[in-house]
């Protein structure tokens, strides 16, 4: 079996959750005796797959210093290079990493992943020259296989497509968040986690309106978030308004810094209204970190029993769940065990195995 793979996730996520599921998958791939084709065209990403080219039968990329800066135009340059490589090769499965309007012919098979339907759902989050969800639709429409990240994604993708002919299959993801955290926190006093970006669909005025309505909350605990860039204006007025200014802090971090946050942090609480799988969970879990998250998408689905969970537009059952954890020492100390357990159900090399047992199922 020879398998093809694009750039073009490379390209729009130099760092992150869709980038890293690739890197974790294409280099397990040879371990099943494929043979694996890797496009990186002229820019090769954080995670060094380049390190394993070795393995594989065709690998064509190299660095260069300066980077289109927007995704757009590192698409537009790089497809019909892509095209024209692809149509020189020998090839049975092409894995389209993400959601372009990739044309090569017809004689193999089709495979995309699917992660979730948030340019769907949230469009008003995004500009309008985002032509995510068209795209997402084209690349479905010339799908063989359709590879869901969750049953929850599976049900949306269900719920909102044509999919006569389509073979379907549902293959978590997993954690790669896994470093020996031996110094101490690197947070001052006691903290509540949040991870990530704060647009709206993310939920993240919960947040605000958690601190304001528990005191206890606001006078013994800071509020950490992690990544999502500064506060913006809008941000720092609403905490300044709110007297959170000093309880609010935002901080930037690399993998190593992440991981001692969760370690150490009260509780992990992932508010988002919609998520198609949500990695945090499991790397909360990983470190030993209490999760908290809202009770809709994949949530649930992905933390199971590790979790306590709450309605999304009420701040009322997120301070309970956090005084739970907080005050009660044999709930916090079991849904720690849980998610130790539970964590230990998703891995890459299972992630793998089940994704090359569907390629054959596609070719079949």
């Amino acid at each position: 079996m020879r398998i093809l793979y694009d750039n073009e996730i490379f390209l729009i996520q130099k760092y992150g959750g869709v980038s890293r599921y690739y890197y974790e998958l294409i280099r397990r791939m040879p371990d099943f005796n494929t043979d694996v084709l890797l496009y990186m065209g002229r820019f090769i990403n954080e995670y060094g797959l380049e390190n394993f080219s070795d393995k594989f039968s065709v690998f064509y990329g190299s660095k260069i210093k300066h980077i289109p800066k927007t995704k757009l135009l590192s698409i537009t340059l790089q497809k019909p290079l892509f095209e024209r490589f692809a149509e020189k090769q020998s090839f049975d499965i092409m894995h389209q990493t993400y959601f372009g309007d990739i044309n090569v012919s017809n004689k193999h098979k089709r495979i995309v992943t699917v992660y979730d339907f948030t340019h769907d759902k949230f469009s008003e989050n995004f500009s309008k020259l985002d032509r995510s969800a068209k795209l997402k639709k084209i690349a479905i429409d010339k799908a063989d296989g359709i590879i869901c990240i969750s049953e929850s994604t599976r049900k949306d993708l269900e719920d909102m497509y044509d999919l006569k002919n389509k073979k379907i299959k549902v293959i978590y993801l997993a954690n790669s968040l896994k470093y020996d955290i031996s110094e101490k926190s690197i947070i001052d006093g006691s903290y509540i986690l949040y991870i990530g970006d704060r647009r709206s669909y993310k939920n993240f005025s919960v947040m605000l309106k958690l601190f304001e309505i528990n005191n206890s909350l606001r006078i013994n605990y800071k509020l950490i978030c992690c990544g999502g860039g500064a506060f913006t204006k809008a941000e720092s007025e609403l905490i300044s308004k709110a007297g959170l200014q000093n309880t609010f802090v935002q901080v930037g971090a690399n993998d190593k810094k992440m991981a001692n946050l969760y370690k150490y942090a009260a509780a992990f609480v992932y508010p988002s209204k919609y998520e198609g799988f949500g990695i945090p969970l499991l790397e909360a879990m990983y470190y030993g970190c209490p999760i908290v998250a809202t009770n809709v998408g994949s949530l649930p689905e992905i933390g199971g029993n590790a979790g306590l969970y709450f309605n999304p537009d009420s701040p009322e059952e997120l301070s309970s769940c956090i005084d739970t954890i907080i005050n009660d020492k044999d709930i916090r100390n079991s849904l720690i065990q849980k998610g130790y357990d539970r964590e230990k159900l998703f891995s890459w090399d299972k992630c793998a195995e089940e994704t090359y047992n569907f390629y054959r199922e596609v070719l079949s």
